[in-house]
């Protein structure tokens, strides 16, 4: 794509670019890296814990509730000016989070809880909106017509950016996008590179904004992913429907976004013609309320808007081809027929996410796919979990979100193991650079469960759901499933029933939600010179039967002279393909991928250096 010079004659300051500092944390290219690392379990159950107390208390007071699609909305009793009420708060209905959007502060459930009941506010109203988002951008000007000519979008006019309030920083030569709560408060901002298409995000500690254009009181709102898709429906002048474009795209989307999009009844999800992003409009249509949801099926012949104008397709036949989310138990074939023909046309991303770190993985297994049950086995001390890590790290790096359940190492040392593969070496020696690192791994989308030790199934599938719901997690690792069997009550004095109600629950935890989830399982008691197999794992044949993958770890270092150790993948039900693929570790970055690279390296190294002697000589 390519944006014409600019240039431009008189300077506009936006009316929110002076605005005060309140809390800014730094942002990577798609995500806001303000969010906490470790996934806290215990302030999820107490929210989910007082939900139902909270809205005895709101009936008991006589305050005004009313119910929306995600949240409910109650007046803001946390302010201290607020003696009208006419200040608005959102609860969610799934996760219990409280939110004001007037002071753009989130809060425990308890503490409000407590307020409402002792009728003592505890926030300055006046002060919080005071202390208002600060650009990052260096000077900001009214968008030139050459930019917006430069767009190559058909329609557009300069007038479309300052309904939005947009501007142009003419230094790094982006365009800037106001991100505005419900309350319409300015708590962040989009920026859309001219030079190479690449957006980012950045927003306050409680990523409540959202972009939407709209004109009238519309109660339909077409929903994309990006800027430009953004862009193109606002200058075809859809008069029916307002348009809403998504913070971070396809990676996450925010509970605190949501009572910005209350007031639609109705939310067509328009997405890129690829499975990736339908498998996304799916999951975000479950998190908005799938009664009010419609998707736009991605095929060639309904792609997403701005490439149905470079096509010149029309917008409104594809806008009318919307069809409501079905019903989750019943379908038909003529339903399938669209998703038939996106799997076809998009055959490589059905495949899944590919390994980069293991290519040898990709010829199996074809790539790493969601709703799907991976099971990996081996022997005590065979490196289960320090490949595991690497495995879910490759992935992360990509942007699969992983929410990892260590229950047999602590999440500190795990975390390490991670950061030290990221490197590629150990900062025990190098310390200096371990703020630059943590800052640069913090940026991708991997967080931890707070259990240690033997854990109930139920609180860990809550968490898990909770993870899914905020955090649109879409891998989670159990490392080990041993360590939730032996609590229940009710399989007591049978384990292999209780292991096969375990495993069951992720089975259909993995198919409910669209997740990928990989349990870590010992094996039974095996001779040492024989090969582990499916019949190995610990339990009954559930395990084997349920599973879609199954990775076993083989290590015969310690049986034979010329032992290997090796990732024997012996049950594949995607493609039916089996292999192995060999394990070198390389102990100075706890790495399994990087060793048979650096000796190829050095190698070469050495050839090259025999060459030159030779040469010499």
């Amino acid at each position: 794509m390519a944006f014409l010079p600019v240039s431009w004659r008189f300077v506009y300051i936006s009316k929110w670019s002076k605005s005060i500092n309140l809390i800014h944390s730094g942002c990577s290219r798609w995500i806001n890296t303000g969010r906490k690392l470790v996934f806290d379990n215990n302030q999820v159950e107490l929210d989910l814990k007082y939900y139902t107390d909270f809205k005895k208390i709101i009936k008991l007071k006589k305050l005004e509730l009313k119910d929306g699609h995600t949240c409910f909305r109650v007046p803001c009793k946390l302010c201290v000016h607020n003696s009208l009420g006419d200040k608005w708060a959102f609860v969610n209905k799934t996760t219990g989070n409280f939110v004001c959007p007037n002071c753009d502060v989130k809060v425990p459930l308890l503490q409000a809880k407590n307020s409402y009941e002792r009728e003592k506010p505890f926030i300055d109203c006046n002060v919080a909106i005071n202390n208002l988002y600060k650009t990052t951008c260096n000077v900001i000007t009214q968008v030139p017509t050459s930019v917006c000519d430069g767009l190559q979008i058909k329609g557009l006019k300069t007038v479309d950016f300052e309904i939005l309030e947009a501007g142009y920083d003419p230094i790094i030569q982006a365009l800037q996008f106001p991100l505005k709560n419900v309350s319409r408060r300015v708590v962040g901002e989009k920026i859309f590179y001219l030079e190479n298409g690449i957006e980012e995000t950045h927003q306050n500690q409680n990523i409540s904004g959202i972009l939407i254009y709209e004109q009238g009181s519309n109660q339909r709102a077409v929903v994309v992913t990006n800027l430009l898709d953004f862009l193109v429906l606002i200058a075809h002048r859809i008069d029916t429907h307002s348009i809403v474009c998504l913070p971070y795209g396809l990676k996450t989307l925010p509970q605190e976004c949501l009572p910005a999009l209350e007031k639609f009844k109705e939310l067509i999800l328009w997405f890129k013609c690829d499975s990736l992003d339908w498998d996304a409009a799916k999951t975000f249509s479950k998190k908005l309320d799938e009664k009010r949801c419609f998707l736009i099926r991605p095929t060639d012949t309904e792609p997403n808007p701005f490439e149905a104008q470079r096509k010149r397709l029309s917008i409104r036949h594809i806008l009318q081809k919307a069809t409501p989310v079905k019903h989750k138990s019943i379908t038909t074939f003529n339903s399938l027929r669209s998703d038939i023909l996106s799997e076809l046309q998009n055959i490589e991303k059905v495949n899944g996410v590919k390994w980069t770190r293991f290519p040898s993985l990709n010829k199996i297994l074809k790539g790493h796919r969601k709703g799907e049950l991976t099971i990996i086995t081996g022997p005590t001390g065979s490196g289960k979990t320090t490949f595991m890590s690497e495995y879910s790290l490759d992935l992360a790096l990509q942007g699969v979100a992983t929410l990892w359940g260590s229950f047999e190492i602590r999440n500190a040392r795990l975390a390490s193991t991670l950061l030290r593969q990221f490197v590629g070496y150990s900062l025990e020696k190098k310390l200096h650079e371990f703020d630059h690192w943590a800052t640069e791994f913090e940026k991708y989308p991997m967080y931890f469960m707070t259990f240690h030790g033997q854990q109930p199934l139920k609180m860990v599938l809550e968490a898990i759901e909770h993870a899914h719901y905020v955090h649109d997690i879409s891998h989670v690792i159990i490392d080990n499933l041993q360590f939730m069997m032996g609590i229940s009550s009710t399989y007591r004095n049978d384990k292999f029933w209780e292991q096969d109600n375990i495993i069951a629950s992720f089975r259909s935890l993995a198919t409910k939600h669209n997740l990928h989830v990989t349990l870590v399982m010992h094996p039974r008691k095996e001779r040492e010179e024989d090969d582990l197999t499916t019949s190995s794992i610990f339990g009954s044949a559930k395990a084997s039967q349920e599973a879609d993958n199954i990775l076993i770890i083989q290590d015969k270092r310690l049986t034979s002279v010329k032992g290997k150790k090796y990732l024997q993948i012996v049950k594949n039900r995607y493609s039916g393909d089996l292999g192995i693929m060999p394990l070198e570790f390389n102990k100075d970055a706890l790495s399994y991928a990087f060793s048979g690279q650096k000796k190829r390296k050095e190698k070469g190294q050495a050839r090259d250096t025999n060459e030159d002697a030779e040469e010499n000589s």
